[in-house]
């Protein structure tokens, strides 16, 4: 839940369970042009069990440097928004410490057309998981952890 139910959820970093995807799409539906809206697509990426490397993962923690990663997203949410003429995208990352299958990112994007609204959305997820300066560390079922961008 948000901290406060009134705040407009903007793009950026958030601590973990601060907003919900459902909170993220009220604040879209309230946007002065949502009556253009023809599609609300999201993306949310979650904690898996297994590493890349197939290791055994039992949570990890998420860090960030906010105010670089806070303008890595809003460069990343402008130039997408006016590449594809989207009426809105949040792009919002948790950071903390999380176990499986909870919410680490959520990329929304409104269109008045679906098929912008999906490459939009390949486009916003391809380039978070490159361009932000966040950090993650896998806590692996061995007791070991490794810390990767």
């Amino acid at each position: 839940m948000p901290k406060n139910k009134s705040k407009k959820i903007t793009s950026g970093i958030y601590d973990k369970n601060e907003i919900s995807l459902i909170d993220i799409i009220e604040t879209i539906k309230k946007n002065q042009n949502a009556v253009k809206i023809g599609s609300i697509l999201t993306f949310t990426g979650i904690v898996r069990s297994f590493s890349r490397e197939g290791r055994e993962v039992k949570g990890i923690k998420i860090d960030a440097y906010e105010e670089l990663a806070n303008q890595s997203i809003n460069k990343i949410c402008n130039d997408l928004k006016e590449k594809y003429g989207l009426i809105e995208l949040i792009l919002t990352h948790f950071k903390g410490e999380f176990n499986l299958s909870e919410d680490l990112v959520h990329v929304v994007v409104a269109s008045s057309h679906r098929e912008e609204g999906f490459k939009a959305l390949r486009e916003a997820v391809e380039r978070y998981k490159s361009e932000i300066a966040v950090w993650k560390r896998e806590d692996f079922s061995d007791g070991t952890s490794k810390w990767i961008h």
